[in-house]
């Protein structure tokens, strides 16, 4: 129903804890991650909409401590945009029109589920798009105000032209035609600035100006305050003022001769093309051979103390050493502080020289003097690496080179990546790590034969500690791997850990049994059974040793594929389980696509049969035991469950009373 794997994070009030875990069943079922908090006191809104960050609150209209008129008071008061959800019992337009009027989301039958689950989605949607809105509008005004802090500070002419009128001016346009107020041009026609002979070039230009297209700069004369005539030169091109589309004009005052010759020199020099020319060439099939992603380290503090006389002088700087040092390569200033470089891989080592010889530069900008280094990042051209690639690699070089302080080279390195990234905490980098270096832990919770007969099972269990050795919680990283698509691999790894093990216990003579999980990736991977028989055969271990399993949501919502998986394994002789059965109709009928032998019941049957309600559990195990499954039950947590289970059929048990995870293989089956 939905591809985004991100949490929803739910707070719920609800007239009890159980009827919370409703709505947690309801997105485990629809293939949705969850965090829900269930609340019970005022206090305990206050505090949850004060300290965390919300999808979306579900309420009941009232409970003996809250109603729903004091959640949406409270969520009004504090301007939170968390849309709240009314599950009401009296389902009669009235009603639903009060708790709309009242500022609810939807107002919806508490039984009407997937009704409330469609809502639920929709107004986390709708969140998610106002919060996008949000940061655009913040980012498209910091941008406006950063343009117009540039106009009013460069020493460029710059005015803005509607229908032929002036609208916007800066300060060296002004001076440049001799006027002292900005109002002296507000609605004076361009045409009227430009002598007689070059104004029917003018009208012609601006009648057929189109957008987009590139215009050429135009020689002419120009008129100032004083009516005298000056040459200049003045480029034409579409901008956006106030939201109107508009023309943009940059005049350049002709210089002298001699500093017009200067001017040219250096420009046929330069080693600077526009960005979208080098952008092209980077999409091309034609990409670098080596691109350089060269950052200023202390651009925004040269931006912030010296201004925009500061930018000018270092463009011009890096500029002139780019010539110096690597006059065979061709770069674009890609960005503010960041200049982009196609380098032959021959003139790489004249990479080391241009930095160290920007370290060395004092540079002038007007009366001040600055100093500047850049972080340069080395992306090498490679198989199945495209031009955006080469670019996201040699930026990522770049970061990596200023966390280590800057002032360097850094070649783009994966493993140094990941293990920047992972000493920052990003859940992908420690993962990619972890299958690096082999060091994801396995634990074995024991699985235990109620009769106290037959082989000895384990459940592999798997762990993943950060770079300070903490846990990683499971859902977290399983998620992560899921979006970075790294759990066939995760999943690899898992397999050819516990037979290694498997081998060990067999050569002792044990008879051992794990029980592993594997994710819907494997499903997709046509190798994956071919891969496992021959780590079987090369381990000497027999496939009954080992059983895969899935849940029943992943089973029900991949069938077909399923059904598939577990043909293409019978002839390796691995069996195949579903965990977290539930025992509704649908569960039923997915024992009739798929021969299944070991059954685990959902942990909901056992915290049932805490409360002395197992009539659900008594069905469920008939059903099952009429089709010959072997069943176990999960999360036997104290004596109570046990002396239950004894009556029930159940086959196999597990949990914390009989057994937590072990860190090896030790249990003792016969005690």
């Amino acid at each position: 129903m939905n591809n985004n794997k991100q949490p929803v994070r739910l707070l719920t009030l609800e007239t009890s804890r159980n009827e919370a875990e409703r709505w947690v069943k309801l997105f485990r079922n629809s293939g949705l991650p969850a965090r829900v908090q269930h609340l019970e006191t005022l206090d305990e809104l206050e505090e949850a909409l004060n300290t965390g960050l919300w999808d979306l609150l579900l309420t009941v209209e009232e409970t003996p401590m809250l109603n729903a008129e004091q959640v949406l008071s409270s969520i009004r008061r504090l301007k939170l945009d968390i849309p709240v959800i009314v599950s009401v019992h009296d389902n009669k337009p009235d009603m639903i029109k009060h708790w709309l009027e009242k500022g609810a989301g939807d107002a919806i039958h508490h039984c009407h589920e997937e009704h409330m689950l469609h809502a639920i989605l929709r107004e986390k949607a709708s969140q998610e798009r106002r919060q996008q809105l949000q940061k655009l509008q913040k980012e498209l005004n910091d941008l406006k105000q950063r343009c117009q802090l540039l106009m009013d500070n460069t020493s460029q002419a710059i005015a803005y032209v509607h229908e032929g009128m002036h609208i916007d001016t800066n300060p060296s346009y002004i001076k440049l035609f001799g006027y002292e107020d900005p109002d002296d041009l507000a609605g004076m026609p361009l045409i009227d600035m430009i002598a007689s002979q070059d104004q029917p070039l003018f009208k012609n230009l601006i009648k057929h100006f189109k957008p987009g297209d590139e215009q050429p700069a135009v020689e002419c004369q120009l008129i100032n305050a004083e009516d005298q005539t000056f040459s200049a030169t003045v480029l034409l091109s579409d901008a956006v003022f106030d939201d109107e589309p508009c023309i943009q004009v940059i005049v350049k005052a002709s210089a002298p001769a001699s500093a017009t010759t200067t001017v040219v020199h250096q420009e046929d020099d330069s080693i600077l093309i526009p960005r979208k020319h080098f952008t092209s060439v980077l999409n091309s099939e034609q990409e670098p051979e080596t691109l350089a992603y060269l950052r200023l380290d202390n651009y925004d503090s040269i931006r912030e103390n010296i201004g925009i006389d500061g930018s000018i002088a270092v463009q011009e700087t890096i500029s002139r050493l780019l010539c110096e040092h690597v006059p065979e390569s061709t770069a674009t200033h890609y960005g503010d502080e960041v200049y982009l470089i196609n380098v032959h891989e021959k003139n790489i080592t004249d990479l080391e020289p241009l930095r160290k010889a920007l370290e060395n530069e004092l540079i002038s900008a007007g009366q001040q003097t600055l100093f500047t280094t850049a972080s340069i990042g080395l992306a090498e051209n490679g198989q199945e690496c495209d031009g955006q690639a080469m670019l996201e690699r040699a930026r990522l070089a770049c970061h990596l080179a200023a966390c280590s302080g800057g002032n360097k080279l850094e070649f783009f390195s994966q493993s140094a990546i990941d293990n920047q990234k992972a000493c920052n905490g990003d859940t992908v980098a420690i993962i990619r790590q972890a299958l690096e270096n082999d060091s994801f832990r396995l634990l074995f919770q024991p699985v235990i034969s109620v009769a106290g007969d037959g082989p000895g099972y384990y459940e592999v269990l798997l762990r993943l500690l950060d770079q300070k050795g903490r846990e990683v919680p499971a859902g977290e990283f399983i998620n992560a791997a899921e979006d970075s698509d790294l759990m066939p691999f995760i999943d690899r790894w898992v397999i050819r850990q516990s037979v290694k093990l498997l081998s060990r216990k067999l050569r002792n003579g044990e008879d051992t049994r794990l029980m592993i999980h594997i994710s819907q990736a494997s499903l997709d991977d046509e190798e994956f059974t071919e891969r496992l028989s021959r780590l079987l055969q090369a381990a000497d271990v027999p496939g009954h040793m080992i059983i895969l399993q899935m849940a029943e949501r992943l089973i029900h919502q991949h069938l077909n594929q399923v059904k598939s998986f577990a043909e293409r394994l019978q002839p390796v002789g691995c069996q195949f389980a579903m965990t977290q059965f539930s025992g509704e109709s649908r569960s039923m009928r997915i024992m009739e696509h798929l021969d299944l032998v070991f059954v685990k019941l959902d942990y909901l049957f056992t915290e049932k049969l805490d409360r002395n309600d197992d009539a659900h559990l008594r069905k469920a195990t008939k059903n099952l035991k009429s089709l010959n499954k072997v069943i176990i039950m999960p999360g036997v947590e104290n004596a109570q469950t046990l002396t239950s289970i004894w009556q029930l059929g159940v086959d196999y048990m597990q949990g914390h009373y009989l057994q937590p995870p072990l860190e090896s293989m030790t249990y003792d089956f016969s005690s």
